[in-house]
């Protein structure tokens, strides 16, 4: 069985391009090596980060991630056992919303092209990142 945490966080400070993109290179290096799989999106400030994988290395990763000085607000929506992996193909899929480059994710996120098109069966992962998107995606 496939553990899941998903989390909302606010950034301390916007974060520039450039820093995103430095944590995001390390998270894919670093979820890699220890199996987990998962998405970010962060939009002006506002995180929503799904982490799946063993419970043990989803759960350390999810201390360090607590703690790190980067994030505050750190808000649980779902932890717990899943029936399978929402991201089973990435260490770590990204979308900053601000820059609109969305390209990576709409193959797995098919509501990027129309948030409010209901007719796609989701599990509750996706759902909480939809809720996610349509509440930040005009910004």
């Amino acid at each position: 069985m496939t553990y899941c945490i998903v989390y909302l966080s606010a950034s301390r400070t916007l974060m520039e391009d450039g820093e995103l993109q430095s944590v995001l290179a390390q998270s894919r290096r670093n979820n890699a090596a220890a199996d987990i799989t998962g998405v970010l999106l962060y939009c002006n400030g506002s995180v929503i980060q799904v982490l799946e994988g063993e419970q043990e290395a989803v759960t350390a990763l999810f201390e360090k991630i607590k703690f790190d000085y980067r994030h505050s607000q750190v808000i649980v929506l779902y932890k717990g056992n899943v029936d399978s992996r929402s991201f089973d193909k990435w260490a770590m899929g990204y979308i900053t919303m601000e820059d609109r480059n969305m390209e990576e994710l709409k193959d797995q996120l098919s509501f990027i092209e129309n948030p409010y098109d209901s007719s796609t069966r989701e599990n509750k992962i996706l759902s909480l990142v939809k809720t996610f998107f349509k509440n930040n995606y005009r910004n």
